[in-house]
């Protein structure tokens, strides 16, 4: 995977995974990830993560990556 493949995402961001027609707030994206890679593979593959206004759609899912944010 190169650089340009993947997403970077705050993993400590409130979340919210999106089951079919089920919506699941989760304290943080990490936690809705993790809940997600627990549903059945084919719910998995049409679920969705809501961040703010953003949708991930399981494709990008699978390339978030948490950047690590700078001390000053």
């Amino acid at each position: 995977m190169s650089g340009e493949d993947k997403i970077y995402a705050d993993a400590s961001q409130p979340a919210t995974l999106i089951d079919g027609g089920e919506s699941i707030d989760c304290p943080t994206l990490g936690e809705a990830v993790v809940a997600l890679d627990n549903l059945p593979e084919l719910r998995k593959s049409v679920a969705t993560i809501k961040v703010k206004d953003r949708v991930f759609t399981a494709s990008e899912i699978d390339r978030l990556h948490h950047r690590k944010t700078r001390s000053a």
